[in-house]
């Protein structure tokens, strides 16, 4: 079993890889959803790799810090600064919560977790994912995303500007009810990121 703490990073970890360059999107009524969806969709694939500085704030009133790198598809890092021991890394197929200084890590595969959802190699809000909800009101379009076959595991709510379209904000929830709201700043796209970035230190012992 994960701690609440670890569980965090996780959810937290599902939040990323997200924010991606403006496209326009022209729906302006409820009426309009499915096509606002499918440029949802194309802004998601145009990402390809990413690198930036974040900040991340939970419900239970952690807050940290780091740095986030993203290659789709499947590879995410998430690097905390000391005295944090924490590491994650999604290496193509698992997510792994390596500890630094106790040389473990939980592992789970990549497609269990929300995080799975948008390092795919295509992203789709359809098949396996609901949109459980949708609104588009006051410049904004906000969409609410869960896996169907575990939709009590948690969901993940994605925040856009409308015209142009930006990620502006993601929050997570888990199963426990625990939020975990995450900004990027200094967000570059389009980065050459080396594989040693999606690999842990060593092969940890498992817990």
């Amino acid at each position: 079993m994960l701690s609440r703490g670890r569980r965090g990073f996780l959810a937290a970890a599902a939040a990323f890889a997200v924010l991606g360059p403006r496209q326009p999107v022209a729906a302006q009524d409820p009426n309009e959803r499915p096509a606002t969806l499918a440029r949802v969709e194309a802004y998601l694939n145009s990402i390809t790799t990413m690198k930036a500085s974040f900040l991340q704030v939970a419900s239970t009133g952690d807050v940290a810090q780091g740095t986030f790198y993203m290659r789709r598809p499947g590879r995410l890092r998430i690097e905390y600064p000391p005295p944090s021991p924490a590491l994650i890394v999604g290496d193509g197929h698992r997510l792994i919560y390596y500890d630094k200084e106790l040389k473990s890590a939980n592992m789970m595969p990549i497609e269990d977790t929300l995080a799975g959802i948008l390092v795919r190699e295509r992203v789709r809000l359809s098949g396996d994912i609901a949109v459980a909800a949708y609104r588009h009101e006051k410049g904004t379009v906000s969409i609410t995303l869960r896996r169907k076959a575990e939709p009590e595991a948690g969901s993940l709510d994605l925040v856009f500007n409308d015209a142009p379209l930006r990620l502006r904000l993601w929050i997570v929830t888990d199963a426990h009810g625990t939020t975990t709201r995450v900004s990027l700043s200094d967000a570059e796209f389009g980065v050459q990121l080396s594989d040693e970035l999606f690999t842990v230190p060593e092969e940890p012992q498992r817990q």
